[in-house]
């Protein structure tokens, strides 16, 4: 299963209705999947599978931001803040997993023996086509 089958399938799941064809009445636009993913989210705010849907597709459409700043606005809220402040903290743990995996690996360093044998290989040349140039015989 392709990471856009997984998005789709776990967006149609979240959609009001929970049928593919809700998605499809909404079109391809980003910002309409994202309002009802979030719309299903304030409607059943209890239940983990909107939240990891909604998590899920701004992973994918790189929305993470957007996200967060939805969450954001709960929490003052004293019946949603909690979980919205535990949300946040998930987003900020992806977000850092994304980046972790993102990372360029650290620069190997090249071992003294191999830097060593090629400066004496480049004496040893240096030095024979010095004695070709100076004693031609």
């Amino acid at each position: 299963m392709t990471d856009e089958d997984e998005v789709e399938k776990s967006t149609a799941e979240a959609v009001p209705g929970g049928a593919p064809e809700a998605l499809e009445e909404l079109g391809d636009s980003p910002d309409a999947i994202m309002e009802a993913l979030w719309k299903r989210v304030l409607e059943a705010w209890d239940d983990d599978e909107p939240h990891q849907a909604v998590l899920t597709y701004a992973l994918q459409t790189e929305r993470l931001p957007d996200v967060a700043g939805r969450y954001r606005k709960l929490l003052e809220d004293p019946e949603k803040g909690p979980r919205a402040k535990k949300r946040i903290d998930a987003i900020v743990l992806a977000a850092t997993q994304l980046l972790m995996a993102t990372k360029t690996p650290p620069r190997e360093k090249v071992p003294w023996q191999w830097t060593a044998s090629a400066a004496a290989f480049f004496v040893l040349v240096v030095s024979f086509l010095a004695y070709k140039i100076l004693f031609r015989n």
